[in-house]
């Protein structure tokens, strides 16, 4: 049925005044936006008020949204970036799924449903949601963080997996029809060979062209292009449009243009993302939640526990410490809307019946309202685990004290280890990449392998007699951890700790942090130099300007303050060091300072 553009706009009016209302309230209850947007839905849809009718009617709008989301979640990361994460993806996701369908199945089977129907209850409890999982993570700045990437590596493996499971289906149910298996992963094939060659011969190209133009209007345009075809050409091939939409975002994101690229879709990503999930808050039926409470909340609760524990000991298989396993496994529990594309060709090839499918929403859409609790247990509770394992692989020679205490042997922990070289003063390295740990422990550098939010860990390598400590990590729930669990060791010790976002450094200086280092704030200051090189200020001056945005914060940038006594600055065009005017200036990794 046909709805005219008034009445749609009707509906989304009515979708945003009761999402602002009911997420307004929710933030005083320090409730996520998402529960928000969940009761929204449940309140306007068919089974609620039926001030909606159809949820067909907003999902065309909401898929868009899962797109958009997806898109930027690829520009944040890189195909290298990708390729490094492959035994996250291929191990940890395909255990993730055999282990989560082995326990699910046999229950499914003990409470009288038929194998076939069995193994499919086992696929859809098994898959988690990418949406809601990663929105979380990217509102708490988590991506980067240990157990984020374990999330999304197994969540990259189960939207890959929907397609082989949609192909078992049919001979599940004993029919037949359809592509043969092998012009599927024919077209599969094509289109990872179509995306490989765009994102390092023709994106860059096209990019640098457009770039050259100076006109926003056009690169928006090219960017919705590239994101939208990509996710066309992946379903033509029988995967999914977010996936489609994640590799359009990693073919952009190793080159300069990420960051205009994200700023070009955020404002449409958050409003169609909302859509989303109002459109799964519509789904669940309060009438058959009212009449079978205890059936479906304990079904809910126990499909939950299943996938946190099924989701943790494929971490673990894949390698990763205790602590993060379990805070995956939290983060995955909930049901994932591809599940409910999985269920629909179910309920059409007759494995599901009427009743089952309106209690797989049901249980569906709940765990999916409890992921925000879920991770915040997983946040709380994960730490413990960590110091149920063997806390450390190596040791630092002799006796040190005084000496520094690096977390994390990136470039900012190897600018430490220099530092202290220079000074010629002792230090001592914790990392957990073995392969890191291997490598450097053969050049002589005194680097153990630990996971340095067990207290065992920061004890080996002298934190109770060290006098200064550096988190140099990008896993902001263990700096938060190390940094309160260091300062219980050592009242006197000296902590610099590194965070992404200004944010959150009141909270780690309160946690016990002398220091905290927010890689926004050094990013301001470095653009603050590059002005004043710009018109010429005299370095002392620049020095001395510096010192004050140092000392003030970022606070001090807003401050209104009166012009340096300055000779008249040369403002003429300065000779051509880019030899091309096209590519946007210094880039650091692929992305714009």
């Amino acid at each position: 049925m046909e709805i005219s553009p008034e009445i749609l706009i009707g509906k989304i009016i009515v979708l945003l005044g009761l999402s602002v209302g009911l997420i307004y309230f929710g933030l005083r209850l320090k409730m996520p936006a998402i529960v928000g947007f969940l009761v929204t839905g449940i309140l306007v849809g068919p089974y609620g008020l039926g001030l909606i009718s159809d949820p067909a009617q907003v999902e065309v709008l909401s898929e868009l949204g899962v797109v958009l989301l997806l898109f930027t979640i690829g520009l944040e990361f890189s195909i290298q970036s990708l390729l490094k994460m492959k035994k996250l993806v291929l191990l940890g996701g395909g255990l993730q799924m055999l282990f989560g369908t082995a326990l699910i199945f046999p229950i499914a089977f003990f409470l009288g449903f038929s194998w076939n129907t069995s193994l499919l209850f086992g696929f859809l409890f098994s898959l988690s949601s990418t949406a809601i999982v990663l929105k979380l993570l990217q509102e708490k700045g988590e991506m980067d963080s240990a157990h984020g990437r374990g999330a999304f590596g197994v969540l990259i493996f189960q939207d890959l997996a929907v397609v082989p499971l949609v192909l078992i289906l049919p001979m599940l149910a004993g029919h037949s029809g359809g592509d043969p298996v092998y012009i599927i992963l024919g077209k599969v094939l094509a289109i990872l060979v179509i995306v490989l060659a765009m994102a390092n011969w023709v994106v860059p190209w096209l990019m640098k062209k457009i770039a050259s133009t100076k006109s926003n209007e056009l690169f928006m345009f090219a960017v919705a292009l590239i994101c939208l075809g990509t996710a066309f050409l992946t379903a033509e091939a029988g995967l999914s449009l977010a996936l489609g939409a994640f590799m359009a975002g990693l073919i952009i994101a190793g080159s300069p243009y990420a960051y205009q690229a994200i700023s070009s879709v955020m404002p449409m990503r958050d409003i169609f993302t909302s859509l989303f999930f109002v459109s799964i808050g519509m789904k669940m039926d309060i009438k058959f939640l009212v009449n079978n409470p205890f059936i479906v909340i304990g079904l809910a609760l126990a499909i939950m526990i299943l996938n946190t524990v099924s989701t943790a000991l494929a971490m673990k298989a894949a390698g990763l410490r205790g602590r993060v396993a379990v805070m995956v496994g939290f983060a995955l529990c909930q049901v994932g809307e591809f599940a409910f594309v999985l269920a629909k060709s179910g309920g059409n090839l007759g494995l599901l019946s009427d009743t089952a499918m309106i209690a797989f929403l049901n249980i569906a859409v709940l765990t999916m309202a409890m992921t925000p609790l879920a991770l915040e247990l997983g946040r709380r509770l994960g730490p413990s685990f960590g110091a149920m394992e063997t806390p450390f692989v190596g040791s630092i020679k002799g006796h040190v004290e005084n000496h520094a205490v690096v977390i994390g042997f990136g470039v900012a922990g190897q600018a430490v280890a220099r530092a202290c070289r220079l000074m010629g003063r002792q230090y001592a390295i914790i990392d957990m990449n073995p392969g890191s740990v291997q490598s450097y422990q053969a050049k002589g550098e005194p680097i153990i392998f630990g996971d340095a939010v067990n207290e065992a860990v920061l004890e080996h390598v002298g934190v109770l007699r060290a006098a200064i400590l550096v988190i140099s990590i990008p896993d902001p729930v263990a700096t938060r951890r190390i940094i309160a669990q260091a300062r219980l060791l050592n009242p006197n010790l000296y902590i610099v700790a590194r965070t992404r976002f200004l944010l959150t450094g009141e909270l780690l200086k309160r946690l016990g942090a002398n220091e905290v280092l927010a890689e926004e704030f050094e990013a301001a200051l470095a653009v603050f130099d590059s002005v004043l090189n710009f018109f010429h200020l005299d370095k002392e001056n620049i020095v001395s300007q510096l010192t004050l945005a140092r000392e003030h914060g970022p606070n001090d940038f807003h401050t209104t303050v009166s012009p340096l006594a300055q000779p008249e600055p040369n403002l003429q065009p300065q000779p051509e060091t880019n030899p091309d005017p096209s590519v946007d200036p210094p880039v650091a990794n692929g992305r714009c300072m």
